[in-house]
């Protein structure tokens, strides 16, 4: 005599030898869905047997649930992870992008407090002007003084800044055919701060120049530090420093 087991899962149906099922029922493991239950006897019918469910793939089929758990639970970590991951690359374009936007609006700032920074501009073919300001055209003339030779010499100078800056200081050179320096003096400037795009005039004398004098310069100075001034006549201000921008001219050998 034999019984009939169906899966509840699967609704599929066996013959089974009551013996090996027992009174109190036995698990076992359906042959077309694996599902495992707890087998109990039911009507005989032409089915096929049912074979029962070892023990270690009954184990195996328990832990299922936990292992889709832990991989769902390693693809979420994994997907929060790529997102951070993604935040923070974006983040870090963000602020690259926002640095140089800045690093090139404020170019003339930073190349001031750091003038090293030129350099790195220079680079990429931006040459910054750390001053602010530019010499423009130069006019020398020669004139005489109750038999002194005087050499005068007129400029402007321009505020290339987006804000208004102090006067800056300017040295004059003379200087002969060899570009050697013969005279050097300060240019003293006086006045409010020049504002942004303003251009301010400036005009210094120097007595008695060198007869070898065939070229004039007046460069922008940064620092300020005392000088020796070759001509008490000459309208200066000591100053000493790097040349930064300079213009220059060829004294006119004639009279106003």
């Amino acid at each position: 005599m034999s019984i009939v087991l169906s899966c509840p899962s699967c609704s599929t149906r066996y013959r089974a030898d009551p013996h090996a099922i027992g009174l109190k029922g036995r698990r076992v493991r359906c042959a077309s869905c694996s599902h495992v239950w707890t087998a109990e006897a039911e009507d005989p019918s032409d089915l096929p047997d049912l074979q029962p469910a070892p023990p270690e793939d009954e184990a195996a089929t328990e832990n299922k649930p936990h292992t889709a758990f832990r991989e769902r639970q390693a693809k979420k970590r994994r997907t929060l992870s790529a997102a951070a991951a993604g935040g923070a690359w974006g983040g870090l374009a963000i602020a690259c992008a926002l640095l140089l936007t800045a690093s090139w609006m404020f170019r003339v700032d930073i190349v001031t407090l750091w003038p090293r920074a030129s350099s790195a501009y220079a680079a990429i073919g931006a040459e910054v002007n750390p001053y602010g300001f530019t010499v423009g055209e130069l006019t020398v003339t020669r004139d005489n003084a109750h038999g002194v030779p005087l050499l005068v010499i007129e400029g402007t100078i321009s505020n290339l800044d987006r804000r208004a800056r102090a006067v800056p200081a300017l040295r004059a050179i003379l200087r002969d055919e060899e570009s050697e320096s013969l005279l050097e003096w300060s240019v003293g400037l006086q006045g409010p701060a020049v504002p942004a795009g303003q251009v301010r005039a400036f005009r210094t004398v120097v007595s008695d120049p060198p007869p070898a004098s065939a070229q004039v310069e007046v460069v922008l100075v940064a620092d300020a530090a005392p000088v020796h001034s070759m001509t008490p006549e000459a309208v200066a201000a000591d100053t000493h420093a790097a040349p930064a921008s300079a213009h220059s001219a060829e004294p006119d050998s004639g009279h106003p």
